[in-house]
């Protein structure tokens, strides 16, 4: 892989080839924005770049020992640290910390990427990695990787140099697939729209599965309906794995709702979801603000519950009784916008 081969995101790679090329490397970095815009791809070309025996200005060759190594993911000297059923634990985090610190095998860098950060549960695994992203081992970087850098501690932010990750130019996903799927253009233009800025929908859209944002939307729909929100239970269970980012992906689109509200049409430019207007003028008309605003606070308190390891189910209906209860008492809101 090389630059060429990561969409879009040019103004990061054009830091990190200077960064290279400089040899100013930071010791800790923190990758933030919104889930599935290639965040995580972009860290491993990190670490191939800086481990690659024959880099390029295009990046790492793809094709040298390190190069290979990283694609396999068997390189000893880049450690991935990755949620267990949407959980890091502390002592995953001191695993994580102690294998960073071996001594180098191949590479010239240790690289430790660590997914998810949002899923820190508790302060302490917090706290148990800020002196090592303050002074790594010799010759390593640590990449950490969220789409909530409002549940981190100021501690640990302020010791990480923050790259900002945002969604994707729909045309900018439309030239990549196409290109890299030898799609028509008419596909391509159709999955790109229905990815909504992010890379990992049009690949789950290309696979034939749902996307998340679509998973996101059924939810809404189903609980802001009059279905039975107890049926439910099996489609929690099914997509468990997914659920916080389900719930995040819901929280970005009520926030859409909540700018259009106030904006109007003014804010087309700037909504995350513009390619649903409809969709974002019918919900913005039937639930006020004050409502939606509940809806946010909600679902952030949910994905505080969930990285708790409060118990899922009672966790999930407690949510669902509350949305319901609120939507029940709630006088439909007319806007004029």
């Amino acid at each position: 892989m090389s630059w060429s081969e990561i969409c879009g995101h040019s103004l990061q790679k054009q830091f990190f080839q200077r960064v290279y090329q400089n040899q100013s490397q930071s010791h800790s970095y923190l990758f933030s924005g919104p889930e599935g815009i290639g965040k995580k791809t972009f860290a491993f070309e990190i670490a191939r770049l800086f481990n690659c025996e024959h880099p390029s200005i295009d990046g790492s060759c793809g094709i040298c020992q390190n190069c290979r190594l990283i694609n396999a993911g068997t390189h000893p000297d880049v450690i991935l640290l990755s949620p267990r059923e949407s959980k890091i634990l502390v002592e995953d985090v001191r695993d994580f910390i102690f294998r960073l610190g071996l001594q180098r095998v191949y590479g010239k860098f240790r690289i430790g990427i660590v997914e998810s950060t949002e899923l820190f549960s508790k302060e302490e695994i917090q706290n148990c990695l800020l002196k090592t992203v303050e002074e790594p081992p010799e010759n390593s970087i640590i990449i950490l990787l969220t789409s909530q850098v409002q549940v981190l501690l100021p501690t640990l932010l302020s010791r990480c140099q923050r790259i900002h990750f945002q969604l994707l130019d729909q045309e900018i996903i439309k030239e990549f697939i196409q290109k890299k799927y030898n799609l028509t253009d008419q596909k391509a233009d159709s999955i790109a729209e229905q990815s909504m800025g992010r890379l990992r929908n049009a690949f789950d859209l290309l696979e034939g599965n749902q996307s998340l944002t679509e998973k996101s939307f059924f939810l809404w729909d189903w609980i802001t309906g009059e279905n039975e929100i107890f049926s439910l239970g099996s489609w929690f269970v099914e997509n468990k794995d997914k659920t916080i980012e389900i719930f995040s992906q819901l929280e970005w689109y009520l926030r859409d709702i909540m700018i259009f509200q106030f904006m109007g049409r003014d804010s087309e430019r700037i909504l995350s979801y513009s390619g649903y207007k409809k969709r974002i003028l019918d919900d913005s008309n039937r639930l006020s603000p004050k409502i939606i605003s509940g809806f946010i606070l909600a679902i952030e308190q949910l994905e505080k519950d969930l990285k708790s390891n409060l118990n899922y189910d009672t966790t999930l209906l407690h949510f669902l009784l509350m949305v319901r209860e609120e939507l029940n008492s709630a006088p439909c809101c007319r806007n004029q916008i």
